[in-house]
């Protein structure tokens, strides 16, 4: 895979399992909710897995992204979308799982859309700049 493949499928990667961890706390409370085999502390920890491959992945894929398209509101979705998702895991042992998933969802949606945005970037970048373009 060459280096110019590799970026697009990051930002691919990115907005998957963004949009995985999105819906994964989204729905959440619900099972934790009509389960009777989960305890409610079963949600305790899970952030810092979700959070890892997020971070890693972003950190690389949208700093190459930014090496090309200079686009300030990529830096500004993920960052606000970084701070959600630490900000989740920080109060996740004394906020309600409701709150905690909120502040998950909006993470995750903020970081889909700084790969969605990254991606689309990167890609106008590599053209030329035509009416159609939509930039």
């Amino acid at each position: 895979m060459t280096q110019t493949n590799i970026k697009p499928t990051a930002d691919k990667l990115g907005i998957l399992i963004s949009g995985l961890c999105a819906v994964h706390c989204a729905l959440w409370p619900i099972l934790l909710s009509i389960s009777v085999v989960l305890p409610d502390w079963a949600h305790i920890g899970h952030g810092w897995f979700w959070f890892t491959i997020i971070a890693a992945l972003a950190i690389w894929s949208i700093t190459h992204g930014w090496k090309q398209h200079r686009d300030s509101r990529v830096l500004f979705y993920s960052s606000v979308g970084l701070g959600f998702l630490i900000l989740a895991i920080i109060t996740e042992s004394w906020t309600s799982v409701w709150l905690e998933s909120a502040m998950y969802v909006i993470g995750g949606c903020l970081m889909v859309a700084a790969h969605w945005r990254n991606h689309r970037r990167c890609r106008c970048v590599k053209h030329e700049h035509t009416a159609g373009c939509g930039h």
